[in-house]
């Protein structure tokens, strides 16, 4: 795939997960792998809609680029490291499945596509706040080698693919779940 149109794709993700309301300045982040060392990833504070609102940056090598990037990069970049078929990361911050998080210890559709998509997932709890600011890099890529998603509670959700059509699809199938457990009077 071209570069162009690796980037005009990586921008569609960015503008669909932005209405949806999931992604905003400075709140979430999306990378794509482009090749072994290099990905795609958002900069810090930059809307959408500014030209230079992403950055190619080498994953193995930590320079001066990664400043201008999303904080999230040292997750981005430890999960590509050590998940090898990801080629597409979200984190993103769904509200009807960061409501569900709240009050549950884990997320299991009642929806069919939900269910065939997604299965059970268990939300992470942050108990600690220094310990997980020092170690969310390796507990949220320990959790998305079982699971493909990570749910934390009260926070946001990290989502893993194969390319970055299958990471929308499982972020919106998990938050049309979410609003449907929500909005179920048994659940």
């Amino acid at each position: 795939m071209v570069i162009s149109t690796i980037m005009d794709e990586y921008k569609l993700t960015a503008k669909i997960l932005y209405e949806k309301n999931m992604l905003n300045l400075a709140v979430g982040s999306i990378s794509l792998k482009l090749e072994n060392d290099k990905m795609i990833i958002n900069k810090k504070n930059k809307s959408i809609y500014e030209e230079d609102y992403c950055k190619i940056v080498h994953i193995n090598k930590k320079d001066l680029s990664w400043k201008e990037t999303t904080d999230d990069i040292e997750i981005h970049a430890r999960i590509f490291k050590e998940i090898t078929y990801a080629k597409a990361i979200l984190n993103v911050f769904p509200i009807n499945i960061i409501t569900y998080s709240l009050n549950h210890t884990y997320f299991k559709p009642i929806d069919y596509l939900g269910q065939s998509i997604l299965d059970k997932i268990k939300i992470i709890e942050i108990d600690d706040a220094q310990k997980w600011k020092e170690n969310k890099d390796f507990i949220i890529t320990k959790n998305l080698k079982e699971k493909n998603i990570v749910i934390i509670r009260g926070y946001g959700v990290y989502v893993i693919a194969r390319d970055i059509k299958e990471a929308i699809k499982k972020t919106i199938i998990l938050e049309n779940s979410a609003t449907i457990l929500l909005n179920s009077p048994h659940h």
